[in-house]
């Protein structure tokens, strides 16, 4: 089954573009990793220092290694840091199976 990752983040004020610039790195290095489907990132209306970015897995193996790989990938790490002081707060991280989908 498909396993959907999310993250909610928020940047400290003015920090949104220089945040977007290293989820677009993440993406990047995302859209390499084998069972990646889709993947997504999204402004807030109204509030550009609020993003949710969200991945669909083929299943929960192929998330789960590129996770492995992350994690062991010395600029990935950098970019987690990096992100981690531009934000405003904890972000919210989920990791969900697809029960259904609708078209």
């Amino acid at each position: 089954m498909q396993v959907i990752t999310f993250g909610k983040l928020q940047a400290q004020d003015g920090q949104g573009d220089a945040l977007m610039d290293i989820i677009r790195q993440h993406m990047d290095y995302l859209k390499q990793q084998p069972g990646l489907v889709q993947g997504y990132v999204a402004r807030c209306n109204g509030n550009s220092n609020k993003f949710l970015v969200v991945s669909v897995w083929a299943n929960e193996e192929a998330q789960q290694a590129a996770m492995t790989r992350l994690s062991t990938d010395p600029e990935a790490t950098k970019g987690f840091l990096q992100m981690m002081q531009l934000l405003n707060g904890q972000p919210d991280f989920g990791n969900y199976t697809v029960e259904s989908i609708v078209k």
